[in-house]
């Protein structure tokens, strides 16, 4: 299991270099009192462009393809697709791929899974079914325009599987009830298409029944027990690599979870907040596991490269007979 590492204090400075104290230490507090560190914990989630969704949204409330950053037909395409468990890894996207040339594409929807609900982006069906099918569209038309792409898909497995066993009825056991044939469906959709795909396994939340955190609950600050964290934590793992068998490559679900060890998930990690509340982790926690999703970046840039090689080389003829009438073979 990997966890979150974080380097050891820097040894005291030698003599020599005391004279440049006074200069980090001006660097080092303009720092602290810049916006990017300076976020409150309230305000610290992941964010869209306006053209995608409003502030006060936060995630599209319609079915959306949002461009996370300058779209550029040349370059490869990583889509981010999911529910807000896949939006909340927006910050962890961008970290990944800064200074790569590639395009960061999302589409994301609350309480909506990635799932071949079997309809058209323009049919009149659920918000969610649509959403699904604009993303399932918008890689066929990056297909044939020639562009390398690479899906991510996220979700909030297990919490829709629990609502299923609970029998609520509600919202969540519904789209957890299509989940279970409509998500397997869209894997083996995205195989037989050969679209190269990696998914974000389920990542840790806050429990609603927990004991009360002197420390801070909003976002919650305190330790949560693993197994209340990631309830059925084995089985939607397991559940997850079924579905995910037919897909090429990586077929292990990305362990987003470094901020728990194998008995607790820790809400501080340092100074660092985990959750910016009881369902999705900070931005700030986000853009610390980054390093889970560089592997991503990097192979669709490899895919890319490879279709340029693929391109330049001469088609090869299968045609034996090297004369332009065929007849004249023998």
């Amino acid at each position: 299991m990997s966890v979150l590492r974080f380097p050891p204090r820097a040894a005291r400075p030698a003599a020599a270099a005391l004279v440049l104290l006074p200069i980090l230490l001006i660097v080092g507090m303009l720092t602290a009192a810049s916006p990017a560190s300076a976020v409150k914990p309230k305000n610290d989630h992941a964010r869209m462009p306006r053209t995608c969704a409003k502030p006060a949204e936060l995630i599209p409330q319609v079915p959306t393809v949002c461009h996370l950053n300058d779209f550029k037909a040349k370059r490869p395409t990583v889509l981010l697709w999911g529910d807000s468990h896949a939006w909340m890894m927006i910050p962890a996207l961008k970290t990944a791929a800064k200074g790569k040339q590639v395009n960061l594409v999302a589409v994301v929807m609350g309480g909506c899974p990635p799932m071949d609900n079997r309809v058209k982006s323009t049919d009149s069906a659920p918000s969610c079914h649509r959403s699904n099918a604009l993303a399932l569209e918008y890689i066929t038309q990056l297909r044939q325009s020639g562009s390398a792409v690479r899906v991510l898909l996220g979700g909030s497995w297990g919490r829709y599987r629990q609502a299923v066993k609970t029998k609520t009825g509600d919202y969540t056991a519904q789209i957890g009830r299509q989940m279970r044939t409509a998500t397997p469906r869209l894997m083996k959709k995205l195989a037989k298409r050969s679209v190269l795909t990696d998914v974000i396994g389920q990542v840790a939340i806050v429990p609603a029944k927990r004991r009360k955190c002197a420390a801070g609950e909003k976002p919650f600050v305190c330790d949560v027990v693993r197994r209340k964290a990631l309830p059925d934590e084995k089985g939607t793992k397991q559940w997850l690599k079924r579905a995910m068998k037919p897909l090429a490559g990586n077929r292990n679900p990305i362990n987003i979870n470094g901020f728990c060890d194998q008995k607790v998930c820790h809400g501080k990690v340092g100074k660092w907040y985990t959750w910016w509340d009881d369902l999705h982790i900070s931005a700030t926690m986000s853009r610390k596991v980054h390093k889970v999703i560089k592997p991503t970046i990097n192979r669709v840039i490899k895919q890319a490269a490879a279709n340029e090689d693929k391109a330049k080389d001469p088609p090869v003829s299968t045609n034996p007979c090297p004369i332009p009438i065929p007849i004249l073979c023998g």
